[in-house]
């Protein structure tokens, strides 16, 4: 009995602590600069997103908000390129990932709720 237990709190504490990385795309470029580019140095940051009926960081219910997170990542690109003053970003990685709570409260909301995490990393150029 006192084995099971152990067993148990051990798995509720594993599946705490883990996420998961429902969508990952990496080196796409987005630019509409000319094919000769110097690099200014690489970002990456974090967007935390609330996409409502589906599942959190995948596949939406009836695809209906399957392009949700399309505006924040744009946003993140360009606010990236901006701050180093370059005209695009290439070699990028786009990661949508789903903590634990974030799959427990789109459980507990039945698919109405589904938070997740933008990971965006790459290059900029000029």
């Amino acid at each position: 009995m006192k084995a099971l237990k152990m067993s148990l709190i051990l798995a509720l504490v594993v599946l705490a602590v883990t996420s998961c990385t429902t969508f990952k795309a990496s080196g796409l470029s987005y630019t509409t600069a000319p094919a000769q580019q110097t690099s200014l140095g690489t970002f990456h940051t974090e967007v935390w997103v609330n996409g409502f009926l589906g599942a959190s960081g995948g596949t939406k219910l009836f695809n209906i908000s399957s392009d949700f997170t399309d505006q924040a990542v744009k946003d993140a690109i360009q606010k990236e390129i901006a701050a180093k003053g370059g005209t695009a970003a290439v070699d990028v990685t786009i990661e949508n990932q789903a903590s634990f709570v974030d799959i427990i409260l789109n459980a507990i909301t039945d698919d109405l709720y589904a938070p997740s995490n933008l990971i965006i990393s790459g290059t900029i150029v000029k």
